[in-house]
C-alpha cells in the first residue's frame, strides 16, 4: 500500500486516514503543522496512488493499516487520525489491532445508520459518480473552495464506481456498537456543527456509548472536511488530544455517558 512519509525520524508517529471521496492529499494542511512528528499518510485501497488495489472491506483496509504501523511507525505504534471513511477504518484498527494504537481521533464519523433521505442521496451519489458537475456540488456542500475544490473534483472523479458501491454497501447500515466495544485507546470523536445530523448526533452518541471513556465534541460551524475548512482549529484539536489527552478550547464537548 503506497504511503507518503513526512516529518521527524525520531518522534512519535501519526497515521492520517482519508475520507471516501478524497485520498491522502486531503491531509496537506496537517503535514507542516505536525512536522515535529513522524507522519504516515496512506492512500487506502481503491484511492489515489493505490487505485490499482481492490477495495475489499473495512476489515481488510484496517489490517493493511495495522501492518503499515507495525512495519513503519516508530516503535510499531501510532496515533491514528481518521475522517469519515478513514474514521471507520481507524476504529477497526483500534478494535482489532490494539497493540499498534496509542490514541484515536475520529473526525466526521459516519457510524450511525443514516436517515432514509440520506440513504437515497447515497444511491443518487453512486448513480452520478462519474459526473464532474456532481463532484463540484459536493465540494460546495463540504465548504471547499479554490484549489482544494478542484483537487477534490479531480480525485473524486477518478475513484471507481465499483469501489464506491462496495464501501456504501458496508457503511450505510451503520456500525454495530459491539464492534467498537473492544477499543481501549484514548478516543476523541469530533463532528462538524454543520455536518449531517446522523454524524453530529447519531454517530457521536453511538461512539460515546460504545467506546469506553470516549470523549465526543462538536467543531462549531464546520462541515464534513473540517481539516481543510479550518486547519488551525482541526490541528489544535488533534494536537491537544494526542499530546495532552485534552479537548482543545475550539471544540464544544458533548454530553455522553462515557464523557461524564
Amino acid at each position: 500500500m503506497k504511503t507518503r512519509e513526512f516529518g521527524s525520524d525520531k518522534a512519535e508517529t501519526i497515521v492520517f486516514l482519508h475520507s471516501s471521496n478524497t485520498a491522502g492529499w486531503m491531509w496537506g494542511p496537517q503535514q507542516p503543522a505536525f512536522a515535529d512528528h513522524h507522519l504516515l499518510v496512506p492512500d487506502l485501497p481503491g484511492f489515489g496512488e493505490n487505485n490499482d488495489l481492490e477495495w475489499v472491506s473495512l476489515a481488510d483496509s484496517a489490517a493493511r493499516v495495522a501492518g503499515l504501523i507495525a512495519e513503519r511507525a516508530h516503535g510499531g505504534r501510532a496515533h491514528v487520525v481518521g475522517l469519515s471513511l478513514g474514521s471507520s477504518v481507524a476504529a477497526l484498527v483500534a478494535a482489532r489491532h490494539p497493540e499498534v494504537v496509542d490514541s484515536l481521533v475520529l473526525t466526521s464519523p459516519a457510524f450511525a445508520a443514516p436517515s432514509a433521505s440520506a440513504r437515497l442521496s447515497s444511491r443518487l451519489m453512486i448513480a452520478l459518480w462519474n459526473s464532474r458537475g456532481f463532484w463540484r456540488g459536493m465540494a460546495r456542500s463540504y465548504g471547499l473552495h479554490g484549489e482544494d475544490a478542484e483537487l477534490f473534483v479531480d480525485t473524486g472523479a477518478g475513484i471507481r464506481q465499483e469501489t464506491a458501491r462496495r464501501i456504501f454497501a458496508e457503511v450505510l447500515p451503520g456500525i454495530d456498537p459491539a464492534t467498537l466495544a473492544p477499543i481501549t485507546a484514548p478516543t476523541l470523536a469530533i463532528a462538524g456543527g454543520r455536518d449531517a445530523a446522523f454524524v453530529r448526533e447519531g454517530s457521536l452518541r453511538l461512539i460515546g456509548e460504545a467506546v469506553p471513556d470516549a470523549v465526543t465534541a462538536i467543531a462549531p460551524g464546520l462541515h464534513h472536511h473540517g481539516n481543510i475548512e479550518d486547519p488551525d482549529l482541526f490541528n489544535e484539536a488533534v494536537r491537544a488530544w494526542i499530546t495532552r489527552g485534552t479537548v482543545s478550547p475550539g471544540l464544544v464537548p458533548t454530553t455522553s455517558p462515557a464523557a461524564r
